[in-house]
């Protein structure tokens, strides 16, 4: 087999040259044969002639060529030219004593080697065939300019003359600009498909590397189509023994399993679960719930999940986050009961000291007589005694509201009353502190429970003063619209942090600028907040910028 460094005629062959010179020359090889049986009836003597003999194994050994091995090349070699050059000067023979006779027809059947030099698709190769073509017609010019021919015979020699070298131009020119458009069209596709397998290797690769990623990971993920079909499940969630148990589809068994709310014992409602909800679009953050049998062996779930939207709003897909928490949960749970033990057992002393400390006082003016600064020390005892045990209640309050949602018995009432009593029991600890404390509204009523409103209330109003440097200001009010209870509190204070912010309702969570002002507190006042809050179905909204101050507002359906 000749290499690919030898000479071409066309570097990039729209087909193979075995498969069209087989094609062309085969059909032109029986073509040629019928005729030449056909001249066998009419005119023996014509097929009989040495020259016509000679052009029948000129055609029959180009047929021949193409089982040559060097036909299997994939490209056109100069030499393979010898096949239509063989047709023409088999006809060139044929004429040189058919001239004007019967085999004038037959040199159009020479447009099938004609095809074949355009099918090269190479100006080299048809320039070569010119004067091969021209060689056919050659007897007829020269019997012509010598007057030899008769009249009939004559004309269609001029018609032969005139047409043949026209057509057979035309052929080569045709098949040559048909193969270069199909060749060019072959190269497109070809790098078409070249880029569309290198993307699907790219799309493999890709996806090999994701599902290693994902498997690495110690979280469940799951990637759902919009419609809810499972499209991906890493290993956490695939090789889970409560998704596999009993040999069940992880997927079948993630979709029928059964969660529970924060209490351990209510369960989801099926519309409510993370997946339904994003489902309908919805995104879920950090969902707690759990599963397995109340009072019995259960897990505690961190649940998130979010819709997947492409630019133009595409819904391309769900995905769901499951990390199993709980062995963090169960801390929790330890934490809690600690604080609540320790709270319980501080508790009777503190209400016990708190009594003798109140009877003792009631005597201040006897004692005041023996020693005034007796009664001084009883009084900062008194408030420090204060302090510690609603620290304490802190400390219950908040150590219950992680499992379950805080008790509350609404009641109708006043909730501007509400703040007016809790912003007068903190006015000395305003005016000391250099603070100006100003309250605001009126006929706020609504069904709440006062008592929590009024924690409410002191927290925040405890904060705002105690953040606001002196000279400062700090502005209650209370209100209410046609659907909801309103109260707001805003200060001139230090303000918070962006990053503060995101953490500030989290228990024991205290700003760094707190910490580094040594404000006292122990990060309970705002989570209890927000646990009431929530407990009346209410809201909470923070805005706070460093150095201007804070706004919180706090809503309750009425």
């Amino acid at each position: 087999m000749l290499t690919t460094e030898e000479s071409t005629l066309d570097d990039r062959p729209l087909v193979s040259p075995r498969y069209t010179a087989r094609l062309l020359q085969t059909t032109f090889f029986i073509i040629f044969g019928l005729a030449t049986v056909l001249l066998l009836a009419i005119e023996f003597e014509v097929v009989a002639n040495l020259r016509y003999v000679a052009a029948i194994a000129m055609v029959t050994i180009a047929t021949l060529l193409p089982l040559l091995r060097g036909f299997q090349n994939p490209y056109y070699r100069p030499w393979m030219l010898a096949l239509p050059i063989l047709d023409f000067l088999a006809f060139f023979l044929i004429r040189l004593d058919g001239t004007g006779g019967v085999t004038n027809p037959m040199v159009m059947m020479l447009a099938l080697p004609a095809v074949w030099v355009g099918v090269v698709k190479s100006r080299r190769a048809i320039a070569i065939l010119v004067p091969f073509v021209l060689a056919v017609i050659a007897p007829d010019v020269l019997l012509l300019a010598r007057g030899r021919l008769e009249e009939a015979n004559a004309d269609r020699a001029i018609m032969l003359i005139a047409v043949f070298p026209v057509v057979m131009l035309l052929t080569m020119v045709v098949a040559y600009m048909m193969s270069s458009i199909l060749a060019g069209r072959q190269v497109e596709l070809s790098s078409e498909q070249r880029r569309r397998a290198a993307a699907a290797r790219e799309t493999e690769r890709t996806r090999r590397l994701l599902d290693t990623v994902l498997d690495a990971l110690d979280v469940g993920v799951i990637v759902t189509s919009p419609t809810g079909e499972r499209v991906l499940m890493n290993k956490v969630l695939r090789e889970s023994p409560e998704l596999t148990a009993n040999d069940t589809d992880p997927w079948e068994a993630f979709k029928r399993i059964r969660a529970l709310s924060t209490d351990r014992v209510t369960p989801i409602d099926a519309g409510d679960s993370s997946f339904d909800r994003v489902m309908r679009g919805q995104q879920v953050t950090d969902r707690l719930v759990w599963v397995g049998i109340p009072g019995g062996r259960q897990s505690a779930l961190s649940v998130s999940a979010a819709p997947v939207h492409t630019a133009d709003g595409e819904h391309l897909a769900n995905v769901v986050l499951v990390k199993d928490v709980t062995d963090f949960m169960q801390a929790l749970e330890s934490k809690d009961a600690f604080i609540g033990t320790v709270s319980h057992e501080l508790r009777t002393p503190l209400t016990t000291m708190a009594g003798f400390l109140e009877l003792v006082l009631e005597r201040r003016d006897e004692l005041a007589q023996l020693d005034p600064e007796i009664v001084s020390w009883l009084e900062v005892m008194d408030r420090n005694v204060q302090r510690q045990h609603m620290l304490v209640r802190d400390l219950l309050t908040a150590a219950g509201s992680r499992n379950a949602p805080i008790a509350i018995a609404r009641h109708s009432g006043d909730l501007a009353a509400v703040v007016r009593e809790s912003a007068a029991a903190l006015r000395s600890e305003a005016a000391a502190s250099g603070v100006r404390l100003t309250v605001t509204g009126r006929d706020a009523i609504g069904r709440f429970d006062a008592l929590r409103m009024a924690q409410v209330a002191e927290n925040l109003i405890t904060n705002a003063v105690r953040y606001t440097p002196e000279g400062g200001r700090v502005r209650v009010s209370a209100s209410a619209d046609e659907t909801h209870l309103l109260l707001v509190v805003r200060d001139t204070g230090i303000g918070i942090t962006p990053e503060d912010q995101e953490r500030l309702f989290e228990q024991f969570f205290r700003a760094a600028d707190a910490r580094a002002s040594a404000i006292r507190g122990v990060g309970l006042g705002l989570p209890i907040v927000k646990a009431i809050v929530d407990a009346h179905a209410g809201s909470i909204e923070l805005d706070s910028e460093v150095g201007a101050g804070t706004t919180i507002t706090v809503r309750l359906p009425r």
